[in-house]
């Protein structure tokens, strides 16, 4: 094909412009999706660390959850520890946490809630063999009580810090509430408060150890959880709260919890 030397200019002038338009598009259709972090740490059945390194629990199931409802945002965990999890917030670490409670030292932080209709609490356990009835648990006094470091209770009036709390009482601090129970089983402590839905998924599990212990009627404390997010996130609240009412309303949200025998509250 013979090419005038007017035209030729021309052709390479709209050649470039319509590869350049396909770049241009090609580049808006592979812009990143913005990532979200969600911070957790060991708490059962929230999250749970695996033997090989993999953290589940509900706390992974409802990330996984909010990441098939919407193609908006992409949701990640990232670990930290119950200690130092308000360092690394403050730092940036992480732009949400699931499962937390404004009354957990969060006061004086920078933050907002969104509502989770998920309630939990600590109730006591003890061996049967020396409780014979619940007035056992009405004075804590005079007994051994394990604690899992870093937790916040009621009795203790929310304090964590070990050296105050061995100054009131007979502390055996534990990791997890597994190692609460097992304290118990093992007779190195009397009493220990444990989360609920871990002791009722823990019980499910190891049902041969139900009949051995004595279950607190009063519990030390009830808490409505709530979700932790950053004031100035790239996620906003109202949708992070319109994905959840997708997730309540389609019935993932209780089938998810129902796994680990947790029963969402409802509102009137």
């Amino acid at each position: 094909m013979h090419l005038q030397g007017s035209s030729y200019p021309l052709l390479c002038f709209i050649l470039f412009t319509s590869l350049s338009s396909m770049v241009f598009a090609q580049g808006q259709q592979i812009e990143p999706i913005p990532q979200i972090r969600v911070g957790g740490y060991q708490f059962a059945p929230y999250v749970n660390l695996q033997q090989d390194g993999r953290y589940t629990g509900l706390t992974l199931d409802i990330i996984n959850a909010l990441n098939q409802v919407q193609q908006d945002v992409r949701f990640e965990f990232v670990s930290t520890s119950i200690e130092h999890r308000y360092k690394a917030y403050s730092v940036g670490r992480f732009d949400m946490m699931m499962f937390e409670n404004p009354s957990w030292s969060w006061k004086q932080i920078d933050t907002q809630f969104i509502p989770l209709n998920i309630t939990d609490g600590e109730t006591f356990i003890a061996l049967k063999s020396k409780a014979k009835n619940q007035l056992f648990f009405s004075d804590l006094t005079h007994k051994s009580i394990a604690l899992v470091k870093g937790y916040h209770y009621r009795f203790a009036q929310f304090e964590t810090n070990p050296a105050h709390l061995e100054k009131q009482f007979n502390i055996i601090f534990v990791n997890n509430n597994k190692a609460s129970i097992e304290s118990i089983l093992r007779k190195r402590a009397d009493v220990a408060p444990v989360t609920y839905s871990y002791l009722n998924d823990y019980l499910k599990l190891n049902p041969q150890e139900q009949p051995l212990l004595l279950i607190s009627d009063n519990w030390d404390q009830h808490y409505t959880h709530s979700i932790l997010l950053k004031p100035n996130s790239l996620l906003e609240a109202n949708n992070l709260s319109h994905w959840l009412q997708l997730l309540t309303d389609n019935g993932k949200l209780a089938e998810l919890a129902q796994n680990y025998g947790i029963k969402l509250t409802t509102s009137d």
